[in-house]
């Protein structure tokens, strides 16, 4: 307390003693002065006068932090007391303010704790005024907190809370607060000058929530504890899609596969959904990712070689959008097989007509392709729908005679060569003619065959569908320990003059070999062979110069011996 303070009050003091002497010896009675003789009359003191004090505070219930304006006013006899210094206590702090010419003053109380409180204002008077004293109840209430929220979603999917705590009376707000998501807590964060920043995970189903941010102050008794809520929506986050081949460049007709990838900002997000691959409006491949957005669609290639750019499409799935992107596939030209078909049985003299074909898939090839007997061109120009082309030669001549093929490719396909050989014979002249009728006219061997061998008779006979042509002639057969096989076997090898290399290169002139080592060729027709089929030298020459590898060997029976 200043000194001028501390005069004010020892004055105060003095003043209301000297008042309260007065009021004892009785209003308007004058007393002698201490001192005087007695007899002598002295000056007679006129009695101070009666002040009343006066306070209003602005509030009696202000919030904490508050200022509150304390209006003061003091008269004496009725009238305003200027001048006059009055005094205010509260909370245990003093303060002072001088009446006006009104008899006013005014002051303003700040920092009022919470709960009841007492306003005490005196005035301590002076010589001419008594002193007096009023109070006032002040009940302080806690500030009142306002709670402002901003949710905003975030790239991840997830959505941050920012809580914004203003009070009433301007007092900082500290504390924390409680969020929660449609009931059910979620997370938590402290209040710092008045703000709190709280996230909520991007794992919300879509649809609308309500959150609600629920305020606790640090100290209840000083602000009140506050809830807001917000809507936030939550929506299917975007996705992207790519795709590529699983080969740089796939030729034209093979099959590959689409390997497809698809994305979100979402973390774990189930990207499960159906991928369709568009060549404009016409649908490709189709199939459908894995929940990780993974998926590989097998397709068949039948593009035009060169870059031609596809439209992935990504149908999205409970959690994200769909999406679309291009992606480019190169394509290159393929291969393509050249088959040469050719007449069987050609004698000299014969016409024959060689059709080619040239085969390629998925489609048939174009494109022009010339072919040639002996160097001579029979055939050229473009194929035909079925991708062939046919020649014709006359007269052919007994020999062995080349065809040629060369097809120049076209956009899809690559060029390509091939080349065959058409053997000409002269006509057998069959020795046994009766023996063939005999046995035509109850053939026991299938009309696919070329060769037939009867074990059982022990004959041999080549024929054309059916029909014997040569033979039946005499065969040895394999001995006992070596018998030959029965059944239908295939011509593999002809060998001119085979040596034997399991029978100490025993000579086998005009071998023609149909199951493993086992073959027609020149032998003994006394002496049984170790499994051969043996024929007489001119025999085993018409075999040999007859038959050709993939013609079929009929061996049927049981050797008598």
């Amino acid at each position: 307390m200043t000194r001028q303070r501390s005069s004010s009050l020892a004055r105060f003091v003095l003043a209301t003693g000297l008042a309260a002497a007065l009021v004892a010896c009785g209003p308007g009675q004058a007393q002698p002065v201490a001192g005087s003789a007695a007899g002598v009359s002295a000056t007679s003191v006129s009695a101070p006068e009666k002040t009343v004090l006066s306070v209003e505070p602005a509030s009696s219930s202000p919030q904490f932090g508050a200022s509150v304006p304390v209006t003061l006013s003091l008269t004496a006899g009725g009238a305003p007391l200027s001048g006059a210094q009055v005094f205010l206590v509260v909370a245990g702090t003093t303060r002072s303010v001088t009446t006006d010419a009104k008899g006013q003053g005014s002051l303003t109380v700040e920092s009022l704790p919470v709960g009841k409180q007492s306003l005490k204002v005196s005035y301590p008077g002076d010589a001419g005024h008594l002193a007096s004293m009023e109070t006032a109840a002040l009940s302080v209430q806690a500030a009142t907190a306002t709670l402002k929220l901003t949710v905003t979603p975030t790239p991840t999917g997830a959505t941050t809370v920012l809580a914004e705590v203003s009070t009433s009376t301007g007092v900082a707000a500290t504390g924390s607060i409680d969020v929660s998501v449609d009931g059910t807590a979620v997370n938590a964060a402290p209040v710092t000058d008045g703000q709190a920043t709280a996230e909520i995970a991007g794992t919300l189903a879509i649809g609308e929530h309500t959150v609600a941010v629920n305020f606790v102050p640090g100290n209840v008794a000083e602000l009140t504890t506050t809830t807001a809520t917000a809507k936030i929506t939550v929506t299917k986050a975007g996705s992207a899609v790519s795709a590529t081949a699983d080969k740089d460049a796939v030729r034209y007709g093979d099959s590959s596969a689409f390997t497809i990838s698809v994305t979100s900002v979402i973390p774990g997000a189930d990207l499960t959904g159906a991928v369709t691959v568009l060549d404009g409006a016409t649908t490709v491949a189709e199939g459908a990712t894995d929940a990780a957005g993974h998926s590989s669609i097998s397709f068949l290639n039948r593009a035009d070689p060169g870059a031609k750019t596809y439209t992935i499409s990504y149908a999205g799935s409970a959690s994200v959008e769909p999406s679309r992107a291009d992606f480019v596939v190169n394509t290159t030209q393929t291969n393509v097989d050249i088959g040469i078909t050719k007449p069987s049985g050609l004698t000299p003299g014969s016409n024959a007509t060689i059709t080619v074909a040239i085969i390629g898939t998925p489609d048939k090839p174009t494109g022009v392709t010339t072919v040639t007997y002996d160097g001579t061109q029979i055939a050229g120009g473009a194929l035909d729908a079925d991708g062939k082309i046919s020649g014709a030669v006359a007269g052919v001549t007994e020999g062995s005679h080349t065809i040629a093929v060369t097809y120049a490719g076209d956009a899809r396909f690559e060029a390509n060569t091939a080349s065959s050989t058409l053997t000409v014979k002269a006509p057998i002249v069959n020795p046994n003619a009766d023996g063939a009728a005999g046995i035509n006219a109850g053939n026991p061997c299938p009309a696919s065959a070329s060769a037939c061998v009867d074990l059982s008779n022990q004959l041999a006979w080549l024929q054309s569908g059916g029909q014997v042509t040569y033979g039946p002639v005499a065969i040895t057969s394999g001995r006992a320990g070596h018998r030959t096989e029965a059944g239908t076997f295939t011509v593999f090898w002809l060998d001119k003059n085979h040596k034997s290399t399991l029978f100490n290169d025993a000579p086998m002139p005009n071998s023609v070999f149909f199951d493993g080592g086992i073959a027609f060729h020149q032998g003994s027709l006394s002496v049984q062979s170790h499994g051969c089929v043996h024929l007489s030298g001119s025999a085993s020459l018409t075999f040999f110069t007859t038959l050709s590898v993939g013609d079929q060997v009929y061996v049927f029976g049981a050797a008598p011996y």
